[in-house]
């Protein structure tokens, strides 16, 4: 699956006595001294918002003084890893043109290849797949126009977002699912790497130990804020494998397609809406704030990968599907490799593992920013804690995987309808109330969680019945006699629509009341004026 570029790490300076007088980002690794000239610079955020100085309600994970005798109690207090806990400010925004290659190397993925091949054995036609894939990218660019413009607006991780819009418990439900969400594409995506594996190269010796093994591995960039290969993959890999999947298509349709037409039978033909749902749940991440926190407004970014990514990968995966002839994914990839790379498997593997390692990482910084958010309050707490703590939970958990289809459908289904229901809410939250009854949250700034009401009670009761309706339609409860059966209409699409038309008629009847905003659960956070409210995305 496709994920996120893992931003530089940045760090506190401190002056020469220890304590937190001025803040700033520098990509330097060091801690570095400033003046009090240079601190009053820092002082000077130009996202309009509060800096950490004269801000005394950042959480205590964010901001902690440190003794002038201890070097590294310094250090611990200078660290500020990728505005997890500030608002990305406006100077730090990157071009329209990178983010476009970060989402394209988050939807340009080959694990799309699964969804067409998948749906080649499952009943349907290719003229049926297009349709599916028609409806998939369109959902997902209405969707993901909201919901990652709520990153690009507020300047915010989506974790912590949650605070100021959920409260407490609401934002303590979604940080779990964003860690349910992350995990269970991380495993999927170290099953799905194994897979190629074998198919590329043969059988593997102790393939459970070694599946383990590289889920742990895969944390390493997350750990040490590697940047390199993420790079790589946005500038190298995305569009080598992207040229690569579009000469694939046209050579397999150049080959002669004499079998297109016979469609494998099936007792249970899959439904062109259940295919359209597993490629909205392997391309909706849910937390695209986290993507666009450093991003400005932009739309064309979002909507040109969702559609390349929608129709190039899975198109292939189907006409690989009618070549090989083979309902068994794995020999069907060491076909793929000698039809359009004349039998360079090496070449192909490597390709495929900068791209899926570039994925890991974006699905693994979702869980993070989900479990950080949880664990703030704890003093002293570190980042790399939680990575570690993360990256040994997936490794016990891959010994309890069951087969890459399944898991597949298992975790792309409950990514479409949890965490996308609660950014949904959100987005009504952010741009919709205001227009509708004036009702602006103060987002300007991270709230703390000592700041924060118990919970925006209308945003929870939305989010608990859209992720019911997702599930329950799904079949994504275990234990029910639906279970891995059921499938009625469109999940994903059901859950989002659930969620945000519940928000809304709970809202209209409390948007007039005097206690309109404490029954919403506001924040103590104080409102800007209007002018500086608008967000620190539209400088």
């Amino acid at each position: 699956m496709a994920r996120l570029a893992r931003p530089r790490r940045y760090h506190r300076i401190l002056v020469p006595n220890g304590s937190a007088a001025g803040t700033t980002e520098t990509p330097d690794r060091s801690v570095a001294r400033c003046t009090e000239l240079e601190a009053d610079v820092a002082d000077r955020d130009p996202s309009g918002a509060l800096s950490p100085r004269n801000d005394p309600s950042l959480s205590s994970s964010a901001v902690t003084e440190a003794p002038s005798d201890s070097a590294f109690a310094r250090h611990e207090a200078s660290l500020v890893a990728d505005y997890t806990e500030f608002v990305v400010p406006t100077g730090a925004r990157r071009s329209n043109f990178r983010m476009l290659l970060t989402f394209g190397s988050m939807q340009l993925v080959f694990g799309a290849v699964l969804v067409g091949y998948d749906a080649r054995f499952q009943g349907l036609s290719l003229g049926r797949l297009i349709g599916a894939m028609a409806i998939a990218a369109t959902a997902m660019t209405l969707y993901c126009i909201g919901s990652a413009n709520v990153g690009a607006f507020v300047g915010q991780t989506h974790a912590v977002t949650t605070r100021g819009i959920f409260g407490w418990l609401g934002s303590g439900i979604v940080s779990l699912l964003l860690v349910i969400d992350g995990m269970g594409f991380y495993l999927f995506t170290v099953l799905f790497v194994v897979t190629l594996f074998t198919a590329l190269i043969g059988t593997l010796p102790a393939v459970s130990f070694l599946t383990a093994v590289l889920a742990l591995v895969m944390i390493f960039n997350n750990y040490f804020g590697f940047t390199g290969l993420q790079r790589f993959a946005q500038y190298v890999a995305v569009p080598v494998i992207a040229l690569w999947g579009l000469y694939a298509v046209i050579r397999a349709f150049t080959s002669g397609m004499s079998h297109l037409s016979a469609i494998p039978h099936t007792a249970s033909p899959s439904s062109t809406l259940f295919v359209a749902g597993a490629m909205i749940g392997l391309s909706t991440w849910g937390n695209e704030p986290d993507i666009c926190k450093a991003s400005r407004w932009n739309i064309p970014t979002i909507a040109i990968p969702y559609f390349l990514g929608a129709f190039l990968f899975p198109i292939m995966g189907y006409l690989v599907a009618v070549l090989a002839n083979n309902s068994n994914f794995a020999p069907s990839i060491r076909y793929l490799a000698n039809f359009t790379l004349f039998g360079a498997a090496a070449v192909m593997m490597i390709v495929l593992l900068v791209n899926q390692w570039a994925v890991q990482d974006g699905n693994l910084y979702i869980a993070i920013n989900g479990a950080q958010n949880l664990l703030s309050w704890i003093p002293r707490w570190r980042r790399e804690y939680t990575v570690v703590g993360l990256g040994l939970a997936a490794a016990g958990l891959t010994y309890v995987l069951p087969s890459l289809t399944r898991t597949f459908n298992i975790v792309t289904g409950i990514g479409a309808v949890t965490v996308p229901v609660a950014s949904t809410i959100m987005a009504l939250d952010v741009f919709v109330l205001p227009r509708l009854w004036g009702l602006r949250r103060p987002l300007h700034r991270v709230a703390s969680w000592n700041e924060l009401a118990i919970g925006n009670w209308p945003g929870i009761v939305a989010l608990v019945a859209g992720t019911a309706v997702g599930a329950i339609t799904g079949g994504l409860i275990p234990g029910t006699s639906g279970f891995g059966v059921t499938y009625v209409g469109s999940p994903p699409i059901q859950a989002w629509a659930t969620g945000a038309v519940v928000y809304l008629l709970l809202v209209w009847p409390i948007a007039r009341r005097r206690n309109a905003r404490q029954l919403l659960g506001y924040s103590k956070v104080k409102e800007l004026p209007e002018t500086v409210s608008a967000g620190p995305g539209h400088g």
